[in-house]
């Protein structure tokens, strides 16, 4: 009886998962297709059977560790007031865009996947919530302002305590304007922002 030989070589399959976290693990700002599938063991044409290019394996690494984003109040700081509701989380996910360059630029940039969209749609409901006063689009930018004033320093590990003074200065000075009812106008759906093309920070 003649036996079947095993062919030898990288198998042929892995998962949408695996190729995500060696993205992550490689450099959200620097890795390659080729440098993936190395490191999944498979070859870098099995990669397109999950991906069509590296910007969607990008952004889908992305919105995948904006999953991990928690959205919820922080109990031992929050008094109600939009601030401290910002604060919170824009703390939360600078932490993510130091260990990880080129998130920033995800968050800013787009477009945004099914995750990224939950934080930029819960801060806007949140912000509304504890500030009536603003429709949609106005707390829309209040709460993208905050939490974009978080990450420009992100990166920067000696710039920390700077980026926290920076996104504080910003909250405050907004809230002034705000208790002052000079309020922001903004024209359009604030939600067209979450479909925008990528080209342009919003």
């Amino acid at each position: 009886m003649i036996s079947r030989r095993r062919s030898v070589g990288r198998p042929s399959r892995t998962s949408l998962d695996a190729l995500q976290d060696a993205a992550l693990t490689l450099g959200l700002d620097s890795f390659t297709l080729a440098a993936v599938a190395k490191e999944v063991g498979v070859a870098e044409a099995t990669v397109y059977n999950y991906v069509h290019s590296r910007d969607e394996l990008y952004r889908g690494a992305c919105d995948r560790l904006s999953a991990g984003v928690d959205l919820t109040p922080d109990p031992a700081t929050d008094t109600g007031s939009w601030m401290d509701y910002m604060d919170a989380v824009s703390a939360r996910v600078v932490p993510l865009a130091a260990t990880h360059p080129g998130f920033t630029e995800y968050l800013f940039y787009g477009p945004f996947g099914p995750e990224t969209r939950r934080i930029y749609s819960t801060m806007v409901a949140e912000v509304m919530r504890r500030r009536p006063e603003l429709d949609a689009n106005a707390a829309y930018f209040v709460a993208s302002r905050t939490f974009m004033s978080s990450l420009t320093t992100a990166s920067f590990p000696d710039l920390q305590d700077a980026g926290t003074w920076l996104r504080h200065s910003v909250m405050l000075g907004m809230e002034q304007q705000i208790d002052a009812g000079n309020l922001p106008h903004i024209d359009g759906d604030w939600s067209d922002v979450l479909d925008h093309d990528g080209k342009t920070a919003r």
